[in-house]
């Protein structure tokens, strides 16, 4: 028996076939993405509900992140984040109140402490800060320290590469702080060429790297993306992973291109690293006008979805790097026992 879509194929002239394709696509496209926006308007925090605990915990480690940065730059900024730091006292009471004195408020409580004492160091009145802790914390037991930055070297990360794969992957850090020295394009090539193993679906390898070392060229595109400043100046090149939508032949396609282009992402960052590299992921989450923007001043073309932005430099000596606690392992792991009697 013929289908609906077979039987209109057959009875429509030839030059009527690219439409009838086009229609059928669409119709199969459209519920899809229909179904894909409900369910991110319900359970995403973009309505800003503050009902889910998801959600607020992401704001508190949006804001806490951005203190982090800060203080990972080479030159803090004394006395920055004073709206961040508002920001994130408003998103940590309500969801202690709600939730108790738990992660990732006892983090942020972490980060508070390290903003604090590097401002006091640079003879910043924190006193407004510090009485805003006191009254959500009454003990240093209440504060998790792993939460701030901690100071890395060039040796030790050497040393760790070499340590086994564990040791290796804790190592990676996202660096913020550049000599600004040179990465060859040879340096460039074999972090790529490692990454090329990294699997992809039907081992499509959709993924492009796009590298620029121009400096004006650079800041363009930096200034599109608008994450990185403070230290994005002083890297030495600057990489756009893409993944071509021409290799995605179904609608149920539709994501794959981030999800190949992200695991190959990563693969690039820890090829640099194994390359004795600096480097810093920076996001990609954007609106069209902006992604538009971005394909047109890096000459890419919109076949290309853009995944990521990375940041690549070479290591100072001694440097801070952001850090703060990981969920723990009952937050990431759910193990599903097979039951036969169900």
């Amino acid at each position: 028996m013929l289908t609906l879509q077979k039987w209109v194929w057959l009875v429509t002239p030839n030059f009527m076939h690219g439409w009838v394709r086009n229609i059928f696509f669409i119709l199969r496209l459209a519920p899809n993405f229909w179904y894909d926006a409900m369910r991110f308007y319900r359970y995403s925090g973009i309505n800003k509900s503050r009902e889910f605990r998801g959600e607020q915990a992401a704001r508190i480690t949006m804001a806490y992140h951005q203190l982090e940065k800060g203080l990972s730059y080479a030159q803090p900024r004394p006395g920055f984040g004073v709206e961040v730091v508002a920001r994130l006292f408003l998103a940590i009471e309500p969801y202690i109140k709600q939730h108790g004195l738990i992660a990732p408020a006892t983090t942020a409580l972490g980060v508070l402490q390290a903003y604090v004492a590097f401002n006091e160091s640079v003879q910043i009145d924190m006193s407004t800060v510090k009485a805003r802790m006191a009254n959500i914390s009454h003990s240093q037991a209440d504060i998790n320290h792993e939460g701030g930055v901690i100071a890395v070297s060039r040796q030790y990360l050497a040393v760790e590469r070499e340590a086994g794969f564990e040791r290796f992957f804790n190592s990676r850090y996202s660096v913020r702080h550049f000599t600004g020295g040179s990465v060859t394009a040879a340096q460039i090539t074999a972090a790529i060429n490692i990454a090329l193993k990294t699997p992809s679906v039907c081992n499509r390898q959709s993924w492009k790297v796009h590298a620029y070392s121009n400096k004006a060229h650079m800041q363009q595109i930096l200034n599109i993306q608008s994450g990185s400043r403070g230290f994005g100046e002083l890297a030495s090149s600057i990489l756009i992973i893409t993944s071509n939508l021409s290799s995605f032949v179904d609608v149920s396609e539709r994501y794959q291109a981030w999800i190949d282009g992200g695991m190959f992402s990563m693969s690039v960052c820890l090829s640099l690293h194994s390359q004795g590299l600096g480097a810093c992921c920076l996001n990609w989450s954007k609106l069209p006008v902006e992604d538009t923007a971005m394909h047109k001043v890096a000459n890419i073309s919109l076949q290309e979805q853009i995944i990521m932005l990375i940041a690549v430099g070479t290591l100072p000596e001694q440097f801070n790097v952001a850090y703060s606690k990981r969920k723990p392992i009952e937050q990431a792991l759910q193990f599903h026992p097979f039951n036969l009697d169900t």
